[in-house]
Formats: C-alpha cells, structure tokens, sequence
C-alpha cells in the first residue's frame, strides 16, 4: 500500500519558516534565569517570587519603568507582575543539569552555573535584559519583593 492509496489525491510537502519566539526556547530562558541569579540574586541565590518578578520586569521597558516607579514610591499602583509557567519548567532544567539546586525555598546557582553566569557576563549577549536587571537590582530586594505580592 501506497502513502497516495490512503489520501486518494495528489500532495506535497512544503517546508515552512515556523518561528519560534526566544522567550519560550528554553535554553534562552534558562541563561535568562542563571543571569538573574547572578545579577540580582545574593550570593547568586533567589527566591522563585524573585525570579519571576526578574523575568516580567526584563519582558518590556514599560515593566521596568512601572517597577522602578512602584519600588522609589513615586507611584502606589502595584504592578501587575505575572507569572509565567515556563520559568519553573527552565528552574527545573536547570536543577537537573546540576546548573543550580533548590534550598529551603531559594533556587541557587551550583559552581556549574556560576561559571556559566561569569561567561554569560563577558559575553555580548543579553544585553538589554543585563542592562535591566542591573537597573532594577537596587529595588529587587527580597523584602521588596514579599511586599510587591504581599500588597502591602
């Protein structure tokens, strides 16, 4: 039996550009994540609410400036930060691969995922997203954070 004998007509494959956008390919998320632990993290370590306010404030410059506002108190509306499920998948790639490891609620880079992060770092790749967690660290504080999902 023929492939034709099934579809009872004539046809053709067409090979087609499927795009796939950077933020969800998960080894650009997950050196997205190694560099949020390494510039905004302590001790190149994090909570996931830090994580994932990390990634939402880098997605758009209008995040960032509506972070910075909400944190110097300029303004009092609370941003709407969002969560995203693939970060916790990427966490756990990472945790898998020996890049980082979870402790007592903080995901923390190993010395596999530092050394990954001190290259990211000289690398001329991510650029904006470095130039945005290094403006918004001052206000990325755990405390600032508990209050951001607190509602305080």
């Amino acid at each position: 039996m023929q492939i034709a004998d099934i579809l009872n007509s004539p046809f053709t494959f067409t090979k087609r550009k499927n795009f796939t956008s950077c933020d969800t390919r998960p080894l650009w998320k997950s050196c997205l994540v190694v560099l949020v632990l390494g510039i905004t993290g302590t001790q190149n370590s994090a909570s996931l609410m830090k994580i994932h306010t990390a990634n939402w404030i880098i997605k758009k410059d209008e995040h960032l400036s509506t972070y910075l506002n909400w944190a110097g108190k300029d303004d009092r509306k609370r941003p709407n930060v969002r969560l995203e499920p693939a970060i916790d998948m990427v966490i756990n790639l990472l945790v898998s691969n020996g890049i980082a490891m979870k402790d007592q609620g903080r995901v923390c880079l190993t010395e596999l995922g530092v050394s990954i992060f001190e290259k990211l770092s000289e690398e001329e790749v991510y650029i904006r997203e470095k130039a945005s967690l290094i403006e918004a660290k001052r206000y990325l504080s755990e405390a600032a954070v508990l209050r951001l999902f607190k509602g305080v």
